[in-house]
This record gives C-alpha cells, structure tokens and sequence, in this order.
C-alpha cells in the first residue's frame, strides 16, 4: 500500500481561491487611487503654502513691496501662475469653474513671479498632476494667484480636489 502526501489539485485551487478574495478585500480596503489623490493634495498644500511664503519672504527683504510681476496684477482677478521661462503668459489653463467661488481666471493673462526664483524657491511648483488636469500650453503650473486692493494674496490649485471639500490655497 503506497501512502500518497501532499494536496490534491482541488485542495490548491481552494487555497488559491481564497488567497485572492483576501488579496481583492485588502486592494479594495487600502484604495490606492484615494492613497495617491491624498497624496496629490498634500503636494498641492506644501506647494502653495511654499509660494505665499516665498512672496511673504519677498516683501520682508524689499521694504513691503510686492514682487514686480504682482504689482501688475489687476486686483480681484486671478492669474495662473507660469514657469520661469516661459515665452508666453497667454492662455491661462486655470479654469474658472474650479476656484471654489474666488474671482475668475483672467483667461488672457498669467503672472511670471521670476522674482522669487531661485533667491525665495528653488523652482516654481507644478502641480502634480500635471496634463491630467487638461491644461492647454506647457508653461501653466496649475496654481494661481489673486490680489486684493488691500493688498491680501491668495495662492490656490486650479484643480479641485476630490478627497478634501476644503479650497487648496493660502493666503497671506
């Protein structure tokens, strides 16, 4: 009489079953695509949190005055915010219908804050989504900055998140 050991082919077909409902519960529970949205947030805080700074830090060196490019900004419109060299400040990507109620998106216009780079930041931030926000030129950074005539700025994400109900911005 021969003793056979092992598992018959139905025994590993039901520990493979149920190691992948085991996988498929625990990809489903971590949610990578929430995990990388919450991450995308985080960068955008840090970015425009990093931006008003960098102007703040600005105005603190210069006897209170606004970075050239801001002093042209029309108050209570809002302009993209472009990469340092850039040929062009036409076209702003930002789209108006995704600044959570703050003035629109001058769509002729976007501001070059060339005084910040690299004295205040090391590079302009982008932010990380990128084309996946359908911007339409290469130079837009997918935040924008808004001026109030008394002086108040404010630096946000054109896009709206979808894991926080909260604005993306900064003001200072």
């Amino acid at each position: 009489m021969k003793n056979k050991s092992g598992f018959t082919l139905i025994e590993l077909m039901i520990v493979i079953a149920v190691i992948a409902l085991l996988a498929a519960a625990v990809f489903v529970a971590v949610d990578p695509v929430k995990r990388i949205g919450q991450a995308q947030d985080s960068q955008r805080w840090q970015d425009v949190t990093a931006i008003a700074d960098a102007i703040k830090l600005y105005m603190a060196d210069n006897n209170g005055n606004f970075p050239v490019d801001i002093i042209t900004v029309e108050p209570h419109l809002s302009y993209e915010i472009m990469i340092l060299g850039s040929t062009s400040l036409t076209g702003s990507s930002c789209a108006p219908d995704l600044l959570y109620g703050d003035p629109e998106i001058e769509p002729a216009n976007g501001v070059l804050l060339s005084n910040l780079v690299p004295n205040y930041l090391p590079t302009m931030p982008v932010d990380p989504s990128g084309l996946n926000l359908g911007f339409n030129d290469e130079y837009g950074t997918g935040y924008y900055l808004n001026r109030n005539s008394s002086g108040k700025i404010t630096i946000g994400a054109c896009d709206k998140s979808d894991y926080t109900s909260e604005p993306i911005r900064a003001q200072r």
